[in-house]
């Protein structure tokens, strides 16, 4: 018997299923010719000579004497396409695990026993492509979570009671089950900038942040290299990376699975949703965002070609009838090619809340506060905490079939809103925090009022002359500028301590009430991320074809 320790936990986030959707992916397989002159670690390009299979790879985990392959590894990028069973597949190429060419090995022949189908196998949903990493087009992340994560789905039922009268009455009850309501989720992150190094996957010098197909999902269809998609984040060299919630106007977001890898259990969320932010602003730690949200279904996943984090083993059997086969989890094989790492602490930057800054503005509006409106006034303001919130307003549609336990079909978007409150210190202060209540208190004739508030996390922030939130030049990196240009802040609160403090709550607005553009974010990271499972070249794609 083995116990799962929850600080033990990887956590990993997909655009896909994990299953190629042209099926004919080598699912089992033994060594059927040893070769000579391999090395552990060695990726083996291997080529079809019996049939129509391609783009297979595998990875040499253990040898014998003179170099002879005992057992490999099959990574789920790695498996190719349009395979049968008992095709062979002979050595092409190899390359070393630092990216240069193996001349002295030869010889390595796989004979494919099972292939993988189109659809998984929990649940028999239709693959949507490979979990695909160290590339431009990757679609799985392993995210690095905080402690206290957590995942869990419920179940409705009905009782049914009997209630009679008379001296020895029936008494009984029976309970049915009726529906399984969306599962729900939440999970803690780090804010980490970092901008990509010569070996990584993106441009040299382009910034992102470890975070991205969270955003992505949060705000937009797609993630940043998908074509056709509303895609709510973008990558730059330049102003940095952006996320934009203009693209967020749809009835479905993008759908998510989140794997949630204990130590001898994999659990999957299907077809995820994120339906709210937090971002917080406690001075006292590090910065980070509480992400949450619901999901369809929670299966178990037991194949290892369904699994981010794990690899198929494939033992040696001279004729193929006895296979050993089994699931490998070492971090070296599974997060160089299955997923694109970027959780480790030299990868990415953290922010200190404690360096954050806040720009407010006020245009002048209302006819000033002589008529009871706003004066055109730049506060001095320095904060004490906050938070931002990010709400979807997600609704989930569950049947209710009589006789059948229902499981959620799909969910749909409501309104999207973003508030936050800002804690500061009351003071008297030129244009300060007191200032601030007494002009708000005093605008008694503005029904909404309009406020340029910009937070930089971990930084300190600077605006130009021509207004522009996002100028490449606000914030020297590593940092996180919020850019919410229309806020509308209620008359703050008088809280009592030691020492008088006062909160602002607020609520960011849009251009108008059908464009969504009440806030852009953009990171900017100094940490260059280089990943070491790359060729001595560069950049490159370890994967096989899509």
């Amino acid at each position: 018997m083995a116990l799962n320790l929850s600080r033990n936990t990887k956590v990993f986030v997909s655009s896909a299923n994990g299953v190629p959707t042209a099926g004919g992916g080598i699912l089992t397989a033994y060594v059927s010719t040893k070769g000579t002159g391999y090395a552990v670690g060695d990726i083996v390009t291997l080529g079809t000579t019996s049939g129509s299979g391609a783009n297979a790879k595998c990875i040499v985990l253990s040898i014998g004497s003179n170099g002879i392959v005992e057992t490999v590894a099959i990574p789920n990028n790695f498996r190719g396409n349009g395979f049968v069973a008992d095709e062979t597949a002979t050595e092409t190429a190899v390359e070393s695990y630092a990216g240069t060419n193996n001349s002295s090995a030869s010889g390595l022949i796989v004979t494919v026993k099972t292939v993988t189908g189109t659809t998984t196998a929990e649940g028999a949903r239709a693959g949507t492509g490979r979990f695909r990493g160290n590339s431009t087009s990757a679609n799985c992340f392993r995210i690095g979570v905080l402690d206290g994560y957590s995942f869990s789905q419920g179940s409705e039922s009905t009782d049914v009671t009997i209630n009679e009268a008379g001296a020895t009455p029936n008494r009984g009850s029976k309970r049915f089950n009726d529906a399984l309501p969306p599962a729900e989720w939440s999970f803690g992150t780090y804010v980490r900038p970092f901008k990509h190094g010569a070996a990584s996957f993106r441009a040299d010098g382009t910034y992102d942040m470890v975070e991205n197909i969270l955003w992505s999902a949060l705000a937009g269809t797609g993630l940043s290299d998908a074509s056709g998609a509303a895609v709510a984040t973008s990558t730059g060299a330049t102003n940095g990376a952006l996320v934009d919630f203009i693209e967020s106007d749809v009835h479905e977001l993008m759908k998510l699975n989140i794997y949630f890898a204990l130590e001898n259990t994999t659990y999957r969320l299907n077809d995820a949703q994120i339906n709210q932010a937090e971002i917080d602003f406690s001075i006292d730690g590090i910065a980070q965002i509480t992400w949450s949200g619901n999901a369809t279904t929670i299966d178990q996943v037991t194949t290892a070609y369904e699994d981010p984090s794990k690899y198929q083993i494939e033992a040696y059997d001279a004729d193929g009838a006895s296979l050993t086969h089994s699931s490998g989890t070492t971090d070296t094989y599974v997060e160089n090619y299955n997923f694109a790492d970027t959780v480790g602490p030299s990868d990415a930057d953290y922010l200190r809340n404690k360096l954050s800054s806040l720009y407010l503005d006020a245009d002048a509006q209302g006819g000033g506060n002589a008529s009871g409106g706003l004066d055109d006034k730049t506060y001095d303001i320095n904060i004490t905490g906050g938070s931002i919130t990010i709400a979807n307003n997600v609704t989930y549609v569950t049947p209710e079939t009589i006789g059948i336990v229902d499981k959620p079909i799909g969910s749909f978007t409501g309104a999207r809103t973003i508030t936050g409150s800002l804690t500061m210190y009351l003071d008297t202060k030129s244009n300060g925090s007191n200032q601030l209540l007494t002009d708000l208190a005093a605008a008694t004739d503005l029904v909404t009022n309009v406020f340029d508030v910009r937070l930089y996390m971990g930084v300190a922030g600077t605006v130009g002359s021509d207004g522009d939130a996002m100028d490449s030049g606000d914030f020297t990196a590593p940092g996180v500028e919020f850019n919410m240009p229309r806020c509308h802040l209620q008359v703050p609160t008088i809280e009592t301590g030691d020492l008088i403090s006062t909160t602002v709550e607020f609520a960011a607005h849009g251009s108008d009430l059908l464009t969504g553009d009440e806030m852009k974010v953009k990171y900017l990271g100094s940490t260059s991320h280089t990943q070491t499972g790359y060729a001595a070249s560069g950049s490159g794609d370890r994967s096989v074809a899509a």
